[in-house]
């Protein structure tokens, strides 16, 4: 309007509208941008373009709205953004506003919704109490709430915060909270990165976890930068125990961590006037929150109320007050000992070749944006608009501030087993075997200050080798030994004369050697059985537990009766023992090949599936997934993609340096001779020569047109020189080819080793939000995210784009390099020349295929099961040799909340599969996507695996890797919140899903033949031939039928489908094995089993089975009319499964047997099972 009215200034234009005199009555417009970012809108920033607007303020590079500027922006740092000197809460009076920090999956969140919905009850309370209602006659709102969490979205275990605030009026602010009244710190370590009093009003409450019992103790874990603020502004300070509260309060370990935040909810009404001020008793205040709890948590049993509401009655009453101390009272803030550090490394110097990254993909430009603490001030810039990260972020993250527990290393009972390392999620257990004087001379050359000492030390090492050698040799023999490796040293330093127990240097190797994790008792491949054979070449072996480490436990889960690795609480001892091994670590080099066994490094591909694990001793394969993400404690997910990354880097790495050298010797020999081979070839037939020169310049040097016509004009215009040139640009070509596969730095801060031997393209779910989710990424190799269903279609052209420039840029140069070195003993004609520009993965030898990096897609049973199910099966169709995908199962949508997919089992337990009044789960059939591959779709390799069992795991990748077409895994990955499952577990549950048909194993590989019996396997599940496979009970050694339904007694997700019964109850009742050989599939899907008078006839809670405890006691369960159903579909899936691979199962033909004489002979149930009994 006002433009139009500008308009008619000049000439009438627009009727209806006055004019506008643009020199003396239009209005100045301002304009302004907020939100950047995500950023919120916030009060200051209303009063900041107010102020900019009548000329109060500048913008900060000083330009005013009375110097004609008109733009600005907010809540930036930005040269046009104005800032105002005012920051008002905009909350309104009597308002109490909270803040909570603390960690990601520890219940805070929760707790932040309970307590605003336990506030809005005492308002109806008070309002039917004292009468006040409204105009319409409902209790008036007597207390006005405002809540929002703020977290990032990290799964678990990172930092997170809760904004509430209660007020007598309508709060209109609508932003975090930079004034409050009182934080609730459910983050014991919060000081380490963040400030918790940040905001907190003169006089306000900070309630802090903490296991100090002492409040003295309690003050002293205050950074001394903030005491004169807490005293000053005379904040009233408060510690809870809040761990040790849930500890007593319940036996589920899922639970001990997520109710710790819950105590805080009753210390926030114990420590403020909130009930005093409300006039509200306390057993008023315990009913309220009980009934808020059982309309929270009622779902999921009365115990979980019970042990909650306890919870928080502890909070409510231990909390204690902190006395303000002295400002220089000792800081233990920093929760760290006294940290052992090398006084001496070996440095190394980095190439420095010319080719040093741009800016843009630079670390130092993604940590001064990502990791340079800015948090909310964190700038808007090209990196973060285009969400691209710097690669393998997370090898430098910490989880100190994020883990209560860390795995104990008892070396002594060490067998080298490996399946800690396999099970660990994330990479947190770096682990090496080295000859035992490499031990030493590093203790040596790098803790020994004296330089006169240290010179004595290293000229004696083969005499000291010898002596612990023959120490250890003895200690190994004793049964239940445990003297540590580092008190043999000493002790063998000492009597060999070299130290004295008073000298620095003696004190300096004890300090590092005793903190070493170093085993050699029962570690009989490395030390004792080496030994026998070669005397001299035994070694140690050492688990290093890095501060990657989330505290899952699922090492010591793996690492079982060996009993070497034991949970612990972390303390500041035992963390910075750690930090110190670490760094002892880092000064070694990779495990030598003599201590990896049967593991061939150099050609993974011939080592049998027991030995692959192996391979995670070499650090630089280890470290092929770098970890440091924000995926929850003990993800299923992790060690599936580590598997995955670590192999293909196993498999890729050795096959591109290998051909490294074989570039360069090619290089070599084409400078030396290539011209003289040309010459010659001009001479003897001039017309292969101009059709080689073609070849090259068109290929290799990029001069080629449309068609032949336009080639040679090109060359002849464009190509002046001599065959001295064309010799050089093949061998330019060559030796960078050489250069990237072995001696480019792919890492910043990593040894140069090659480019990358792999891409990963993601479909959306769990693994791309902990995946891309700044700071800290686990993948250092291109890895992208697109749409939700189209990883794998992505991958397809990832993988298409591979091969053409591995045929463009390695293989055609080399080839043709090839006719000059051999001197062109076979002819180069125009077919070679049209096969060259024509050039397909097809034309390739085994080798070269294997030669070209791989790309893996990746996804969800949503993203590939469900939503993107005809990408992968499009890609599945291509057969492409380096495109290979994995799917993450876990039966559930796990990112978007737990909804309900194709994947999910019957019984369900998720969103939209609920157990209800109405339907008890879902009736239609588990989607098994890697079972639909195995017909229809080509010749793809196939296999259905998990962590279950890691020989057959690594194989199939391994075997998937190396074959020439598309390979697809289906992988049961065991998710922790939505299965209601402990961290530690997703070894174990893989396990008993695969051990009681849940999902079974299977390798499909088309090299083996065209039949399924030839190409199909299963013979990795346990008793194969039968329906179900048996297990013994603890202690008694009792043999019992494992169904899936004895897999779902171990699960959360299951908990409606069976009741604990005494066995007096099951009295009557028919045992769930003798149920299901009266049920067939065809019953359930005619609905027969409804029908009371049928043979099928399902009661609900009417069938029984029993389950054993850890004391090997029997312990009988009802079942629900869904979990029998559930048995019978698994058992119907793995029979389909058993007959593809050809495998007879007797118990089917019992059952058709006995089925046949019920239905159509006429005899009774109980006839014919005893007639077939004695048959």
């Amino acid at each position: 309007a006002l433009s139009k009215a500008e308009e008619n200034f000049y000439h009438d234009s627009h009727s209806g509208l006055g004019k506008l005199d643009p020199a003396t009555e239009k209005p100045i417009i301002n304009t302004g941008v907020y939100g950047l970012g995500s950023r919120d809108f916030r009060q200051e920033h209303i009063i900041g373009a107010y102020d900019y607007a009548v000329g109060k303020i500048a913008r900060q590079d000083g330009k005013t709205v009375n110097d004609g500027e008109s733009f600005f922006y907010l809540g930036i740092d930005h040269p046009y953004a104005v800032v105002s000197d005012e920051s008002p809460s905009g909350l309104p009076d009597g308002s109490i506003a909270v803040r909570f920090h603390s960690i990601g999956g520890w219940g805070m969140i929760t707790t932040g919704k309970n307590l605003g919905m336990i506030i809005g009850e005492f308002s109806n309370y008070i309002a039917v109490r004292d009468k006040r209602v409204d105009e319409d006659g409902t209790p008036e709102e007597i207390i006005h709430v405002s809540a929002n969490p703020k977290y990032g979205s990290e799964k678990k275990g990172a930092p997170t915060n809760y904004f509430m605030v209660a007020s007598p009026e309508r709060i209109k602010v609508n932003c975090d909270l930079h004034h409050v009244d009182v934080v609730l710190c459910c983050d014991p370590k919060a000081f380490l990165h963040t400030n918790p009093l940040n905001g907190l009003r003169e006089g306000g409450s900070f309630v802090w976890e903490s296991s100090e019992h002492d409040p003295n103790e309690a003050w002293k874990r205050i950074p001394k930068k903030y005491r004169q603020e807490i005293i000053d502004k005379k904040i009233r300070l408060y510690g809870l125990n809040g761990f040790e509260i849930a500890r007593h309060a319940t036996d589920r370990e899922d639970l001990q961590t997520r109710m710790q935040g819950n105590s805080f909810l009753g210390a926030f009404f114990g420590v403020s006037s909130f009930l005093k001020d409300y006039n509200i008793p306390k057993d008023e205040f315990m009913e309220t929150v009980k009934q808020q709890y059982e309309h929270k948590f009622g779902r999921f049993g009365e115990a979980v109320v019970a042990s909650n509401m306890l919870v928080m009655t502890e909070g409510f009453e231990n909390v204690f007050e902190i006395a303000h101390g002295e400002v220089s009272a000792e800081d233990t803030s920093t929760f760290l000992a006294r940290l052992v550090t090398p006084c001496e490394v070996e440095l190394y110097e980095m190439p420095i070749d010319g080719s040093a990254k741009a800016p843009l993909y630079q670390m130092a430009t993604f940590d001064k944006e990502f990791r340079a603490g800015l948090g909310y001030d964190q700038p808007s810039s090209p990196l973060s608009s285009v969400g691209m990260m710097a690669a393998g972020t997370g090898r430098t993250a910490s989880k100190y501030v994020a883990r209560r527990e860390v795995p104990i290393y008892k070396a002594e009972n060490c067998t080298q087993c490996m399946e800690c390392i396999v099970a660990c999620p994330d990479t947190a257990l770096p682990n090496t075997a080295q000859d035992i004087s490499t031990i030493i001379r590093t203790t040596i050359r790098s803790y020994v200050s004296n330089e006169s000492v240290k010179e004595e030390l290293l000229g004696k090492i083969q005499e000291i080798d010898a002596a612990v050698r023959a120490e250890m040799l003895e200690k190994a023999a004793i049964k239940e030994d445990k003297t540590k490796f580092g008190t043999i040293v000493m002790d063998r330093l000492e009597n060999l004369g070299l130290l004295t127990k008073d000298s620095p240097a003696y004190n300096e190797m004890q300090d590092i050697l005793l903190r070493l994790p170093i085993a050699f008792h029962n570690v009989k491949g490395v030390f004792a059985g080496k030994e026998k054979k070669e005397p001299g070449e035994g070694g140690i072996f050492s688990i290093f537990v890095s501060d990657l480490c989330k505290g899952c436990g699922a090492c010591v889960s793996a690492c079982g009766s060996h009993e070497a690795l034991v949970m612990a609480p972390e303390t500041e001892e035992i963390h910075t023992d750690y930090k110190s091994a670490i760094n002892f670590l880092d000064l070694l080099g990779n495990t030598p090949r003599k201590y990896l066994g049967l593991y061939n490094p150099d050609n993974p591909e011939e080592s049998k599936a027991a030995t692959l694990k192996f391979h995670l001793m070499l650090r630089s394969q280890y470290e092929a997934l770098m970890s440091g993400d924000g995926a929850c404690a003990g993800c299923g997910e992790k060690s599936i993609l580590h598997a995955v990354a670590s192999l293909t880097e196993a498999m890729m790495r050795p096959i591109f340096h290998r051909k490294s050298e074989r570039l360069n010797l090619k290089a070599d020999d084409l400078e030396s001779n290539g011209v003289e081979v040309l010459k010659g070839l001009k001479a003897k037939d001039p017309a292969m020569y101009d059709l080689f020169r073609q070849a090259v310049l068109h290929l290799v040097m990029g001069m080629g047109g449309t068609d032949d016509k336009e080639t040679k004009a090109r060359i002849a215009g464009e190509f002046k020189g001599t065959d001295k040139d064309i010799v050089e640009g093949l061998t330019a070509v060559l030796r960078q080819d050489a250069y990237n596969l072995k001696d480019l730095q792919a890492i910043e801060g990593k040894l140069p080793n090659g480019m990358s031997a792999m891409a990963m393209t993601a479909h959306t779910g769990c693994n791309t939000v902990y995946g891309s989710t700044p700071a800290n990424t686990p993948h250092p190799y291109p890895w992208m995210n697109s749409l939700f269903q189209d990883g794998a279609t992505i991958g397809w052209l990832v993988g298409e784009s591979f091969m053409t420039d591995h045929a463009r840029m390695s293989v055609i140069p080399e080839r043709l390099t090839n006719f000059i070195l051999e001197g062109f003993n076979s002819k180069f004609t125009q077919q070679d020349y049209f096969t060259f520009t024509h050039f397909s993965d097809m034309d390739m030898t085994d080798n070269e295929v294997h030669e070209m990096p791989k790309v893996w897609a990746v996804g969800g049973d949503g993203g590939m099961g469900d939503i993107g199910y005809q990408n992968v099966s499009k890609v599945v169709m291509q057969n492409r040799p380096n495109v290979k995908m994995v799917l993450l199962d876990t039966q559930v949508y796990s990112n978007t909340g737990g909804q309900n997919s194709e994947s999910s089992p019957m019984p369900g337990g998720f969103d939209m599969n609920q157990f209800g009044a109405a339907t008890q789960g879902k009736h239609t059939e588990r989607k098994s996507v890697a079972e639909s591959f195995l017909s229809g779709h080509g010749s793809p390799f196939v296999a259905q695996v998990s962590l279950a069992n890691s020989g057959t795991l690594y194989k199939a990748i391994m075997d998937g890797l190396y074959y020439r077409g598309t390979a697809f895994f289906q992988t049961y990955t065991p998710c922790m919140p939505e299965h209601g499952i402990p961290d530690y577990a997703a070894e174990l549950q893989a396990l008993r899903s695969r051990d009681s048909r849940g999902m079974p194993e299977f390798v499909f590989n088309p090299t083996l033949g065209e039949t399924y019996m030839d190409a199909l396997d299963v013979k990795s599940n346990q008793s194969y031939q039968t329906d179900w496979a048996t297990k013994l009970a603890p202690v008694t050694k009792k043999r019992y039928t494992y169904t899936v339904a004895h897999w779902a007694f171990t699960e959360a997700r299951f908990r409606f489908h069976h009741k604990i019964v005494k066995p007096e109850a099951v009295e009557g009742m028919i045992s769930l094995e003798d149920k299901l050989k009266l049920i067939t599939m065809d019953d359930i899907i005619n609905r027969r089993h409804t029908d009371p008078n049928h043979r099928s006839y399902i009661p609900d809670f009417g069938v029984y089975t029993i389950d054993y405890d850890e004391n090997g006691n029997e312990v009988y369960h009802t079942l629900s009319i869904q979990m029998v159903l559930f048995a019978v579909e698994r058992r119907k899936a793995w029979r389909m499964l058993q007959s593809r691979a050809g495998v007879i199962n007797k118990e089917y033909e019992e059952q058709k047997a006995l089925l046949a004489k019920i239905d159509t002979e006429g005899k009774s149930i109980d006839e014919a099972i005893e007639e077939l009994a004695h048959a």
